[in-house]
């Protein structure tokens, strides 16, 4: 099977042997995917692409496609953002690390890329297969969005990995697939099921609103040497919370965390951790939360 064939044309279920088609998904018990933890190397604006790794990127190249449906197991979701990102063979997430190997292009989103769903709810993309990052077994990030606002932030493992015990496979029921080996590649599939009904439309085929959930928009100035301002919008009342965390994920700083009105609330950072102390120079993390949404920002300290 050739990549671009299975890009095109292999959406779930009929390109390869352990796919399941959505019939044989009606009628079973039906078991939401769980959530897992975003992890500090998401950021926003990802770009539209299915084929995530270079021809030249190193490592075994890796087909992934599932359905996303919702919680009747049957309802496909058509045009639900799929937000894929992963680290390279050698467990080098780009964008917040310097990366010693591939990226042969230079690409600044390597291994980076979100895709739509089509009528079915399918999706599929191409990739390499990533390496460890620290102790955790080899993992994809997922993000997915629906047309309706609901999010669900996932990640799929692979069976027969070596960091994966029993413990790992009851704390991840349903996120671990097998992949098939092929002389192309791996071959696997993650089905996600969401928690969402049916959208119900009024006598008027008026149909509900997006959700609207807050933004965090680009910190300013950034790069910075003394302080960079930080400011969120949201358009109705909540808690929010704003951390910073360094590139491998340490926490540093609580900026707040309380309950806001709607409007555009900012506030100034002097890159100082937790303790007051002055932070080294380099590449941090500004993280938004807010009921189970969360958004991030690179930003850079320059001494």
């Amino acid at each position: 099977m050739k990549r671009r064939k299975f890009i095109k044309n292999g959406l779930v279920g009929t390109i390869a042997a352990g796919m399941t088609p959505i019939s044989l998904l009606t009628g079973r018990d039906c078991d939401l995917t769980n959530s897992d933890i975003l992890g500090p190397y998401w950021i926003e604006d990802h770009p539209y692409r299915t084929i995530l790794a270079d021809p030249d990127e190193p490592g075994t190249r890796v087909y992934i496609s599932g359905t996303v449906i919702e919680n009747d197991c049957e309802t496909p979701i058509q045009d639900a953002i799929v937000d894929v990102w992963h680290a390279n063979d050698n467990g080098c997430y780009t964008l917040f690390m310097e990366c010693g190997t591939g990226n042969p292009e230079e690409d600044p989103y390597n291994l980076r890329g979100q895709m739509l769903t089509n009528e079915n709810g399918e999706y599929a993309f191409e990739s390499i297969w990533p390496g460890y990052y620290g102790t955790r077994p080899k993992h994809f990030h997922y993000k997915i969005t629906t047309p309706n606002g609901l999010e669900l932030v996932t990640q799929c493992y692979f069976e027969g990995d070596q960091l994966i015990n029993a413990q790992w496979e009851e704390d991840h029921s349903g996120q671990i697939i097998p992949l098939e080996e092929t002389e192309n590649g791996l071959i696997g599939v993650f089905d996600i099921i969401m928690d969402e009904e049916t959208t119900q439309v009024g006598i008027y085929n008026e149909v509900p609103p997006v959700a609207e959930i807050p933004i965090l928009h680009d910190a300013y100035p950034n790069p910075f040497n003394s302080s960079t301002r930080i400011k969120f919008t949201n358009s109705r009342q909540g808690r929010i919370s704003l951390e910073i965390y360094d590139i491998s994920g340490k926490w540093i700083s609580r900026i707040v965390d309380g309950h806001f009105s709607s409007g555009t609330h900012s506030f100034i950072w002097k890159g100082i951790d937790t303790n007051g102390r002055a932070i080294p120079s380099g590449s941090y993390l500004v993280v938004m939360k807010h009921a189970g949404f969360t958004a991030s920002k690179k930003i850079i300290y320059l001494k």
